[in-house]
């Protein structure tokens, strides 16, 4: 009985608590002691106190991995260079690199059974969806932060604003059916297909909220001229406005009449000017709009081009929970909707719209996103906090890129050539052929 509790507690500890013991050891705790209190045979833990002494370390069961440690470390390093360099990679590019090594240094390929195991054997590593950035988002640098610092702190000092005076404002699509979703499926199925909901129209939500967490009431946008009574008897968010353009987008008019709409909508209690920091796009601006805002004492400051992502309050901390109500509110929809009904007509996506908004705890989130924004409390140190993630791309601080993973000397050995000296020749050219008759 005695010899079958021995087999049992040792069969309990893991690697991890076995280090732990060792190391307690080690830094003089009686040798029992520790065994007694992470349940570790004495002879055990007193076995590889001694090995880590000499210097050994305890190995995993089973065959050694087929690529050696310090390969796997690389490739880990690479993973996460390709990370910091904007060029994410998946399994399949891990793959394809492990076998080009694995061929070269064990004469035989690696199997889908070691990409498991490498991944247990690197728990830094994680799956995440990558967000795809255009181009032109991607020029993004810190003097345009620099530029939004000072054009910010010149409106709030001159008009000594409070939290209650500084507005995001932005726009929104209101739902764009996934390409695929990942569910539980029978073995062996070929393919699965998914019905998903869809619009033949596009709706544009507007939101604007201030610092101090006050929420403007929304404005939902539609195509058309006119809004029938039945889409309005389905606005559910009081103050909440419906209105029509020909494509269902904002453009310059509808924003002018907006900017009235904002205004109003604010209390009279709080100070003017009011000051809205939104999206730089040209087609909203003019003489016209500026004079407009100031006469509403509303000063506008524009984010930098193709910056939303990293400075806009509500691109940051909002949309991403509006929009995520949004789809689960819609696949509700398709789940209680009738048979064969995927088709969302406008007083639904409206109805739709005004819930996702109610649920999505607007106030809390649009104030955490301008603190995170570094735009109220104005930060230049929040800004490059977000410069730095944006070009870590989300890597933690303390992960650097692996020295050895440099483009320089590729440049120079491959790309930053020189062609062959021209060599001189002995004898007159020949430039002319024999032509025979």
């Amino acid at each position: 009985m005695q010899f079958g509790a021995i087999l049992r507690m040792a069969s309990n500890y893991t690697q991890d608590r076995l280090t732990a013991a060792v190391e307690r050891v080690l830094s003089g705790n009686p040798a029992a002691r520790v065994a007694a209190e992470f349940q570790i045979p004495a002879s055990t833990l007193r076995k590889w106190v001694s090995n880590a002494k000499k210097g050994i370390v305890r190995q995993r069961r089973g065959p050694k991995p087929l690529l050696p440690l310090d390969t796997e470390e690389a490739i880990q390093d690479w993973i996460i260079g390709r990370q910091i360099v904007c060029h994410p990679v998946g399994r399949a590019d891990i793959m394809k690199k492990a076998i080009e090594i694995s061929e070269l240094v064990a004469g035989r390929a690696v199997t889908d059974g070691w990409y498991t195991r490498f991944r247990q054997r690197h728990p830094d590593l994680t799956d995440r969806s990558a967000q795809v950035l255009s181009r032109t988002r991607n020029t993004v640098d810190f003097d345009d932060a620099r530029l939004l610092f000072s054009s910010l702190a010149k409106a709030i000092i001159e008009s000594n604003a409070s939290a209650d005076q500084v507005f995001n404002m932005d726009e929104t699509a209101f739902y764009k059916a996934p390409k695929s979703k990942r569910v539980v499926a029978v073995r062996r199925s070929k393919n699965v297909w998914m019905a998903t909901p869809t619009t033949s129209f596009h709706m544009t939500t507007i939101a604007c909220g201030s610092a101090a967490g006050f929420v403007v009431p929304p404005v939902f946008i539609l195509p058309g001229k006119t809004v029938s009574l039945d889409i309005l008897q389905g606005v559910e968010v009081p103050g909440a406005g419906v209105t029509g353009t020909p494509t269902g987008f904002l453009n310059m008019e509808l924003f002018e009449l907006w900017l009235s709409i904002f205004a109003a909508a604010v209390p009279p209690t709080v100070k003017r000017p009011l000051i809205l920091v939104m999206d730089g796009c040209g087609s909203l601006y003019s003489s016209a709009i500026i004079e407009h805002a100031t006469k509403l004492q509303v000063v506008l400051v524009c984010l930098p081009a193709n910056a939303t992502h990293l400075f806009q309050p509500l691109d940051v901390a909002v949309f991403a929970s509006f929009k995520g109500k949004l789809r689960v509110l819609v696949n509700e929809f398709l789940d209680e909707g009738e048979a064969g009904s995927y088709s969302i007509d406008k007083a639904t996506a409206v109805s739709i719209a005004c819930m996702a908004w109610k649920g999505c705890k607007f106030a809390t989130n649009v104030k955490s996103g301008f603190e995170v924004c570094g735009l109220f409390p104005l930060s230049l140190v929040n800004m490059q906090h977000r410069m730095d993630i944006y070009t870590r791309n989300g890597t933690p601080a303390d992960i650097r890129l692996a020295a050895w993973l440099q483009a320089e000397p590729a440049i120079r050995r491959e790309i930053l050539t020189l062609p062959l000296p021209a060599t001189k020749s002995k004898g007159r050219k020949r430039k002319t052929a024999p032509v025979s008759g």
